[in-house]
């Protein structure tokens, strides 16, 4: 690998894992907010998005 590619990953995997932190805070500090894929599927509903998961 080269030292830019080397560079990438190591930023990739930076950003990854800052993601992963800062979600698992929000989920913490907003428990009514993670109730997983009926709270998602309530809010694609409100935003007139119910396509995006339409039932077979």
């Amino acid at each position: 690998m080269t030292e830019s590619m080397i560079g990438f990953v190591v930023g990739l995997a930076v950003l990854i894992v800052m993601a992963a932190v800062l979600g698992r805070r929000y989920r913490r500090d907003h428990p009514e907010n993670s109730d997983g894929p009926a709270k998602m599927r309530e809010w694609l509903d409100t935003h007139h998005m119910s396509w995006l998961h339409h039932k077979h």
